[in-house]
């Protein structure tokens, strides 16, 4: 075989190879060009108008505060007037819109009218505007949301990686310690995170430093009630099982007039609401439950279990959403007594 025919064999396959890439860019060309326009004729105004309407209500904004207006330009315009609570910024509204319509095919456009109020949202499809809706702030209204004050027990099952991620989360709750020395020690990184601890004394505790048993002598209790009190020195409130031997005994006495003496609060863990106990979908069910029925202005204490707390995480998230407020459990432990 000559050069000259191997060369012409070698032409051949490269024309005969671009012919086929040429035809596989088309065909892949027309496959996402049919996907492309499938997208874009699946969004019309009513699909448009149903998401902006849902985002709105994951707010948990009532149906009076959206109000539908005639657009005196454009007939085929879906336009609103939307008054927010003072609670609820407008950025963090939009925010929400802006995510949930994130496609090509849509252009959203919004115009502070005035600074940090009056807003004006556009929506539009392929060019053609198909919602417009003014955003305002009204003094007068106010969420059906309560404050919540979540309690976490059961941190002791948890290692220091876990425990960090749950005091690095930015809301508000309160950690239980039983006293150990491991402990003590890690109290001191919940100031920089701004989190609230306290303190439960059970027949539970291991460490022989903090250990308390009915049939210690009344010199030993007191000792050990005042090492427990010094080295948690900033525990918002202290805890004892009122089911427990040891407060159920004669020192059980002991250690109250303890903390009674210093005008330190110890409550009986009788006097919280019980833990929220069960499987992972079961804890969520709960949980909800338990916030359901909480409205504006009232107050609910919700106690978990530390190993369940990354999972109720999004419903916490959620309850923020909506308008729910989370406070220190202290405050609340604080107005329930003042109520009786």
């Amino acid at each position: 075989m000559g050069i000259s025919s191997f060369k012409k064999k070698i032409i051949t396959f490269l024309f005969i190879w671009a012919i086929f890439a040429l035809v596989a860019n088309v065909i892949v060309a027309k496959i996402f060009s049919s996907s492309g326009s499938s997208k874009a004729n699946s969004l019309d105004i009513n699909s448009i108008n149903k998401e902006f309407l849902h985002d709105l209500n994951t707010f948990g904004l009532k149906s009076e505060w959206i109000k539908k207006v005639n657009n005196k330009i454009a007939r085929d315009v879906f336009s609103y007037h939307i008054e927010l609570p003072k609670d609820l910024p407008i950025p963090v509204v939009l925010s929400e819109i802006y995510a949930s319509f994130y496609s090509p095919d849509i252009e959203i456009k919004s115009i502070e009218k005035t600074i940090g109020g009056n807003t004006v949202l556009e929506i539009y499809l392929q060019n053609s505007l198909k919602i417009s809706a003014e955003f305002n702030y009204e003094n007068d209204i106010t969420r059906d949301a309560g404050n919540l004050g979540i309690i976490v027990f059961g941190s002791e099952q948890l290692n220091a990686k876990d425990i960090n991620a749950m005091v690095e989360f930015p809301q508000t709750f309160i950690i239980v310690f039983v006293p150990s020395k491991y402990n003590s020690k890690l109290i001191t990184n919940l100031a920089e995170y701004r989190k609230e601890y306290a303190v439960l004394i059970n027949d539970n505790i291991s460490d022989p430093d903090y250990k308390l048993s009915y049939d210690f002598s009344n010199y030993r209790l007191k000792l050990i009630t005042r090492s427990i009190i010094a080295d948690f020195p900033n525990a918002v409130f202290f805890l004892i099982d009122d089911l427990s031997k040891i407060y159920l005994s004669p020192a059980g006495k002991i250690i109250r007039n303890e903390f009674a003496t210093r005008n330190i609060k110890l409550i009986t863990q009788d006097s919280l609401t019980e833990i929220l106990d069960g499987t992972r979908s079961k804890i969520q069910g709960l949980f909800r439950c338990s916030v359901e029925k909480i409205h504006s202005g009232n107050n609910k204490l919700i106690s978990i279990w530390a190993d369940d707390f990354g999972t109720l995480k999004p419903e916490i998230f959620s309850l923020i959403k909506v308008g729910y407020k989370f406070i220190s459990p202290s405050i609340i432990i604080a107005a329930n007594k003042g109520n009786k």
